[in-house]
């Protein structure tokens, strides 16, 4: 990052672009619209382990018992929230999607790729494409982590990916939206073409790793589950 402000930011991940000078962009076909729909496969994990941050569960709050390093018992609300998400609810989305002809992108988590099969070959059936999503709903990444740990993090989410689809994956989509520093440059030398965690704009542009070359999707709060949760 910049040891100064720069114009526009004070981060130089990208460039400052205002929507309102950016040429037309045009779409294949010319195609008024495009939108990637993904739909998010995660397992919430019975135990956190040691020093990794917990997520606040969706049935608790900031100060709740479930909250902090240290929760004081397993968080059966948000296990069963996300749990009925891979039993139940991800049949029902599918089932809509194909009802309009929409072909979701689904973001697996390496314990989703380990564990459950039935979900990738649901979206196998629909040519479906995958994409990293970590290594668990709770399991993010942070700043605690040295460069190596996160690469190897980084690593291990993709390997799962592509052992349990057959294809390795080329987007990333990080538990909770959550990098560090050295997060974009590590997923470039990894062969990651494009990255859904900066929900900042309505087109995709271009990012600035050191290697290789990446590009922003962006997943808008405000079209994602925010509203649910509020």
């Amino acid at each position: 990052m910049p040891a100064k402000r720069a114009y526009g930011m004070d981060q130089d991940f990208y460039p400052w672009s205002p929507i309102v000078t950016r040429p037309v962009l045009r779409w294949p076909d010319n195609a008024r619209v495009a939108l990637a729909v993904i739909v998010n496969l995660e397992h919430w994990d019975w135990e956190v382990p040691a020093g990794t941050p917990v997520a606040v569960s969706p049935m608790g709050g900031p100060e709740g018992l479930w909250s902090g390093n240290q929760p004081q018992f397993p968080d059966i609300g948000g296990y069963g929230n996300h749990e009925y998400g891979n039993r139940v609810g991800i049949f029902r989305i599918l089932a809509l999607l194909d009802k309009h002809g929409i072909t979701p992108t689904l973001a697996l988590d390496k314990a989703v790729a380990d564990h459950y099969p039935t979900l990738i070959k649901e979206g196998q059936k629909r040519g479906a494409e995958f994409i990293a999503h970590g290594l668990s709903r709770r399991r993010t990444i942070h700043t605690g982590m040295s460069e190596g740990e996160e690469r190897d993090y980084i690593c291990a989410s993709i390997d799962a990916v592509q052992r349990a689809t057959g294809t390795r994956p080329v987007g990333w989509s990080g538990p909770d939206f959550q990098e560090t520093p050295n997060t974009l440059n590590l997923l470039a030398a990894e062969g990651i073409r494009y990255v859904c965690d900066w929900g900042n704009d309505e087109q995709p542009y271009r990012m600035t790793p050191k290697t290789g070359e990446l590009y922003s999707l962006s997943v808008n709060a405000y079209l994602d589950d925010n509203w649910i949760h509020l």
